[in-house]
């Protein structure tokens, strides 16, 4: 008889660990599916978001090769995760505007444009510049990434502006792996303007994003001080504009 009781104890021992380790597995799964998973995806969000970053700077290492090497065409193959590369035509509601004494010159780059699959943030390559957009909430705003190849030799008073168009014959997206091609149609020097005396030059940026922050910063740094996306440059003794057009054949 007391070894029945005994018995009887030891499999409601047995019961009551199985109950208790179970709810120690199904806690410990609950627990990783609310916290870890989530901070999981986020963190391959993130790599997907500096994959696309170092891509793109890529992609701009290739138009300047086009735009100042006198290289013909580009081919480079990438991967896009987490989100779609596409191209955007150049927009009349995104341009940039160049004016002074005899100068009236606005100019619409287009971009190759990443969107994640959240659509929080956006990376664009636009008018020869890498720009990096977080979309909405308190940390919306933008930042340049990588700069254009401006420049203002205060020396000579020469402001060299390089303005550099994208485009496509048709509709380009790309969420996966891929080969971005591309080939420089024309190339012009629309202003060669000298001011022997020295003149205030102004360049505004229009878009309908919010890229603007990334550019004023850029303006601040190299131009001066602005707070606005707009900026003028003064002693200017010779302004030379040029410009380069680029055809993505496929992404």
């Amino acid at each position: 008889m007391i070894n029945r009781v005994q018995w009887k104890e030891n499999a409601v021992s047995e019961t009551v660990g199985f109950i208790i380790i179970f709810g120690i597995v199904i806690s410990g799964i609950g627990l990783v599916s609310l916290y870890g998973y989530p901070a999981l995806l986020n963190q391959q969000e993130e790599a997907n978001i500096r994959n696309m970053e170092k891509t793109l700077i890529v992609l701009q290492t290739d138009i300047n090769s086009l735009a100042f090497k006198n290289v013909p065409y580009q081919e480079t193959a990438i991967q896009v995760s987490g989100g779609t590369l596409s191209v955007d035509s150049p927009d009349p509601l995104k341009n940039f505007k160049i004016t002074g004494p005899s100068v009236d010159y606005e100019f619409r780059p287009g971009e190759i444009k990443f969107q994640t699959d959240t659509q929080d943030v956006i990376i664009s390559l636009q008018n020869g510049a890498v720009v990096k957009w977080q979309v909405g909430g308190s940390t919306g705003g933008s930042t340049m990434l990588s700069p254009p190849r401006w420049y203002f030799d205060e020396s000579t008073g020469t402001l060299v502006l390089t303005l550099v168009k994208i485009d496509a014959d048709s509709q380009k997206v790309n969420t996966g792996i891929g080969t971005v091609m591309m080939r420089l149609d024309a190339s012009d020097t629309p202003i060669d303007q000298p001011y022997p005396g020295g003149s205030t030059i102004s360049v505004n940026y229009t878009d309908t994003g919010d890229y603007r922050s990334a550019w004023r910063n850029y303006f601040n740094e190299n131009f001066g001080s602005t707070t606005t996306s707009s900026i003028s440059i003064p002693n200017v003794q010779k302004l030379v504009v040029k410009t380069y057009n680029l055809t993505i054949l496929s992404l």
